[in-house]
């Protein structure tokens, strides 16, 4: 949607003859019929538009797909799907007669899975990546050419890249401490990815009560507001703390929560009921 406006002009009339004043409304009238026009004639699309605010009505267009209906993947989608902010929400699966069994097990009933293939991917604005943590080099290529095309998405992703629990659970960063979530940049170059859902237990999903969400991916202030749309819609308080890179300081904090709310793992030994949160005035 664009939005054309044109500056106020201040003048005195005490200045300007009648004459003047006429063919001043005249020409102002005219300016305004046109914009008018150019704006019509490019704020339509058969494909709903991508970038937007959190408060644009056109938020209601957007098309979002969870990757993944696992416990984390199901809870975001019946969240979103219960916001009714949104012009549809899915799931897409691998086996989508299992994971609808599945969630409908969690009383889960409103929320329509389909199988994960590009053109489940192909109509959405927004994918959520709820799947396992990627932790070897060909296979996070290998996921990203499995997504498609993903021009011009908003790929939010919730997930931290583990390795197994023998070893402790450890999350693992590339050559000069890069990030999983860079590395996803890297392979998905147009689109804007942010790191979000990954700092606390699927628990404060379901009741997120206003939490903050640490939020890292893409500046652009209408694409980051996308982002930030969906957090909030889960009930999250979301907050932004810079570009991708500083996906590599949320992974380094799920490791710690992860550390600490799982018994064993040498972190201190405390419940899952609690979350990092933000202090002072930012």
């Amino acid at each position: 949607c664009v939005v054309l406006a044109q500056p106020y002009l201040y003048l005195s009339t005490k200045a300007m003859n009648p004459v003047g004043l006429i063919i001043l409304l005249i020409a102002s009238f005219a300016s305004t019929v046109s914009s008018s026009k150019y704006s019509s004639s490019i704020g339509f699309s058969s494909k709903p538009p991508l970038r937007m605010s959190v408060t644009n009505p056109s938020l209601s267009t957007l098309r979002i797909t969870i990757l993944g209906g696992g416990n984390v993947g199901s809870t975001l989608a019946q969240k979103l799907v219960q916001s009714k902010r949104f012009a549809s929400v899915e799931i897409a699966a691998r086996d989508p007669v299992k994971t609808t069994a599945s969630i409908l097990e969690k009383g889960i009933d409103d929320v329509p899975v389909v199988a994960s293939t590009p053109d489940s991917l192909a109509a959405s604005h927004v994918v959520i990546l709820a799947t396992p943590g990627i932790y070897d080099d060909k296979d996070m290529k290998s996921f990203a050419s499995s997504l498609g095309d993903m021009s011009d998405k908003v790929v939010i992703d919730a997930t931290n890249p583990l390795g197994p629990f023998t070893d402790g659970l450890q999350v693992r960063t590339w050559e000069g401490g890069i990030s999983s979530g860079e590395m996803l940049q890297l392979h998905l170059p147009k689109s804007k990815v942010y790191k979000a859902f990954n700092t606390v237990g699927v628990e404060h999903m379901r009741e997120a009560l206003g939490k903050e969400m640490l939020i890292a991916g893409d500046p652009d202030p209408s694409y980051r507001a996308t982002a930030e749309a969906v957090v909030a819609a889960v009930g999250f308080k979301p907050f932004y703390v810079g570009p991708i890179r500083y996906s590599r300081n949320l992974e380094a904090m799920a490791e710690l929560w992860i550390h600490m709310a799982i018994p064993g793992l040498g972190g201190r030994d405390t419940s899952r009921n609690f979350w990092f949160s933000i202090g002072g005035d930012p």
